[in-house]
C-alpha cells in the first residue's frame, strides 16, 4: 500500500529516488476497469439458420493394453481392418511400480490388420552393456489411419 513521504520524497535529487518516485505513482494507477470489471451477461438474440454440414471426422482408431509373452513380444490383431498403414504410439507400462528396470518398447512389424510390439528391459550388465527381452510387461497400445 502506497504512503505519502515514502522513500521516493525522502531522497530529493537521487537517481534511486527518482525510480522509486515512479513507483510509487505507478502503484497507485488503478488498471481495473470502470464499473465493477465482472463478467458481462450474454445477450441471447434470435439464431440464424444452421449452416452446412462439416466434412466427415477422421477415421477412428483403435485402443488396447496388451501382455508380453517371455520372449517380449506382443502381437495385436487389430479390431477392424485399416485402409493403410496405421500410425502406432506405445508406452510400457513396469510391474513393479516406482522402481523396477527402466523398459522400452520397440515396433517389429506394422501393417493394415496386425502390429507386432517388442518390449525389453534395459538392464546393462557390468561390462556388456546388454538389454533383455521383458516378458510379462504391460504395453498400453493406439493405432490411428495416418
Amino acid at each position: 500500500m502506497a504512503r505519502r513521504g515514502g522513500p521516493g520524497r525522502r531522497m530529493q535529487g537521487n537517481v534511486l529516488g527518482g525510480i522509486l518516485r515512479d513507483l510509487d505513482r505507478r502503484t497507485r494507477v488503478s488498471t481495473r476497469p470502470v464499473g465493477g470489471g465482472g463478467p458481462v451477461p450474454p445477450v441471447e438474440g434470435p439464431r440464424g439458420p444452421r449452416g452446412p454440414a462439416g466434412p466427415p471426422g477422421a477415421p477412428g482408431g483403435a485402443a488396447t493394453v496388451l501382455t508380453t509373452g517371455e520372449d517380449g513380444a506382443a502381437l495385436w490383431e487389430f479390431p477392424e481392418p485399416f485402409d493403410g498403414v496405421p500410425v502406432l504410439g506405445a508406452v510400457a507400462v513396469d510391474p513393479v511400480p516406482g522402481g523396477g528396470d527402466p523398459v522400452t518398447v520397440t515396433v517389429e512389424s506394422v501393417d493394415a490388420v496386425r502390429a507386432v510390439l517388442r518390449v525389453w528391459w534395459l538392464r546393462p550388465r557390468p561390462h556388456s552393456g546388454l538389454i533383455a527381452p521383458a516378458g510379462g510387461v504391460q504395453v498400453h497400445v493406439t493405432a490411428r489411419s495416418g
